[in-house]
């Protein structure tokens, strides 16, 4: 890998500066104190120069669109930075939006819903400025079109053993899509940030999905383990085994109290899955200000880009329909 000091002098200063500019901390805290959606509003135009032309009475699926597109923009200013080597490496990162575009497009139609244009507009965003193989994804209306649309790309093999299926489970393949990219990663994960970045998430995916599918899908002890990602950072297979034989909450919590994980189980078992991402946060944004000689830099300002997008989305929303500020900075990875 290029050491990017040396490769790139423009990089770190560019994502630097684009960095400042963008909604801080303190900023968002101060629109946690607005009182009314119009004076969040109004406070975001005066913070962040992205903002200034919204309107007041702007929806969340708007919002959600227009930060998606300064997420994609920054992208491809970098991508524009990268030598061969390196880009191919950040375009194994970007993979992770591929499937997050494919897994929208087939919960679409696994649920039949037929009028959802910020679905399809989203997609056809990602696919026509990042990921080409993707293009006529938004468009397609049946399973039929689904699969033969798919087969022109890397995820042909996989589509092509459910396709064959008689039973389809939507939350099984959606997993089994976001295994396949972070068992890659993590294999290819050869720096220590790296390997903490990427194992961090694995971890704690698979704590949530353990979580998750004995809370909600009621998923037998077989049916966890299948669907867990089949790699271990900081939490071993023992330690797994005891979750997935778990009985509530409560187990978990104890399980996890001696890992670096405890910070993510609270006493109130509603905010786990938002402690998680704010562990996760934390994780980047050391990586983002420490590591700025390897291509981990660049990996950490993406995270971080999602991260706060969300934070940003999450607390006007709150504000628009008057939740508690004290549930809104629970909800708020960047905190």
């Amino acid at each position: 890998m290029q050491i990017l000091g040396i490769e790139y002098p423009n990089i770190n200063s560019k994502l630097k500066g684009k960095y400042a500019k963008r909604i801080n901390v303190s900023d968002l805290e101060d629109v946690v104190k607005q009182n009314n959606f119009k004076s969040a509003i109004l406070l975001l135009k005066s913070k962040d120069e992205k903002f200034k032309n919204i309107d007041e009475s702007i929806d969340r699926l708007e919002i959600e669109q227009m930060l998606e597109e300064q997420l994609i923009e920054s992208i491809k200013e970098i991508s524009k930075l990268l030598n061969n080597k390196d880009e191919e490496e950040f375009r194994e990162f970007l993979q992770i939006y591929e499937i997050k575009c494919i897994k929208s497009i087939f919960r679409k139609l696994f649920s039949k819903e037929q009028n959802t244009p910020n679905i399809t507009e989203r997609v056809k965003k990602w696919s026509e400025e990042i990921f080409d193989e993707l293009k006529g994804l938004d468009s397609v209306e049946n399973f039929d079109d689904f699969f033969n649309m798919i087969k022109r790309t890397r995820y042909s093999k996989f589509f092509k053993q459910i396709e064959e299926k008689e039973n389809i489970n939507s939350l099984e393949i959606e997993n089994s899509l976001d295994k396949i990219y972070f068992e890659k990663m993590y294999d290819k994960a050869k720096s220590i940030n790296l390997k903490k970045m990427i194992g961090s998430e694995v971890d704690l995916l698979n704590v949530s999905w353990i979580y998750r599918m004995k809370k909600y899908y009621n998923f037998d002890e077989e049916a966890i383990k299948k669907n867990l990602i089949n790699r271990n950072y900081k939490l071993n297979s023992n330690i797994i085994e005891k979750m997935i034989y778990s009985k509530s909450y409560a187990d978990i919590k104890e399980i996890l109290k001696n890992t670096v994980y405890i910070a993510t189980l609270g006493e109130k078992e509603e905010y786990f899955e938002q402690n998680i991402d704010k562990f996760l946060y934390k994780v980047n944004k050391k990586i983002f200000k420490t590591d700025i000689r390897s291509i981990n830099y660049i990996f950490a300002f993406i995270n971080l880009l999602d991260y706060e997008n969300n934070d940003i989305v999450n607390v006007i929303e709150g504000i628009r329909y008057g939740i508690d500020k004290k549930e809104i900075i629970a909800r708020v990875a960047s905190f």
